[in-house]
């Protein structure tokens, strides 16, 4: 499923100890709905932020934003995909490498709870106009083809807490 530079790259911090999830689209596909995506998203504890620009740097990337996320290009390859390091504390990165409750093997590469990517995205539907689009259709597409469930009553919660009161019906209408 995730391409191999990304693998390679995984592998390249779980050799420095520094944990990493799969997030964004890539996280997406692997919660059952199938899009493209031209980055590669990762949730990386924020206490190990220093050392996770300093081996992006010794992988030959240059730090291009930053804030909640740090955004990276290939000092080496113009065409590779831009890597996102989104930074959280230590308790939100413990919350989201959670297993599913109904996951039936561990993935090769650890990836953000489907609960804890609805979370990311509602924040983001609520944050971002440009991006609206794209992240009405994720939700949309996790919740009718995704392989995790989650009850209405729970996805109203997540609503209200992320994306503010108009987001349930905004979602659910179509």
């Amino acid at each position: 499923m995730i391409p191999d530079f990304a693998k390679s790259l995984f592998n390249s911090f779980e050799r420095e100890r520094i944990p990493l999830l799969l997030a964004g689209g890539w996280a997406v596909c692997h919660h059952g709905y199938t899009r493209l995506t031209l980055d590669v998203d990762w949730i990386c504890p924020r206490s190990k932020e220093t050392e996770a620009v300093a081996l992006m740097d010794q992988l030959h990337f240059t730090k291009c934003t930053d804030g909640m996320a740090s955004r990276f290009k290939n000092r080496k390859n113009a065409v590779f995909p831009y890597i996102d390091l989104i930074w959280v504390d230590d308790a939100t990165f413990a919350i989201m490498a959670e297993p599913d409750r109904t996951e039936i093997k561990t993935p090769e590469i650890p990836v953000i709870n489907f609960r804890a990517l609805l979370a990311m995205k509602l924040f983001a539907l609520k944050d971002d106009q440009a991006r609206e689009h794209k992240d009405l259709l994720d939700i949309r597409f996790l919740l009718k083809y995704g392989h995790q469930q989650i009850s209405d009553e729970e996805f109203k919660v997540l609503c209200e807490r992320y994306a503010g009161s108009d987001a349930y019906n905004k979602i659910k209408s179509r």
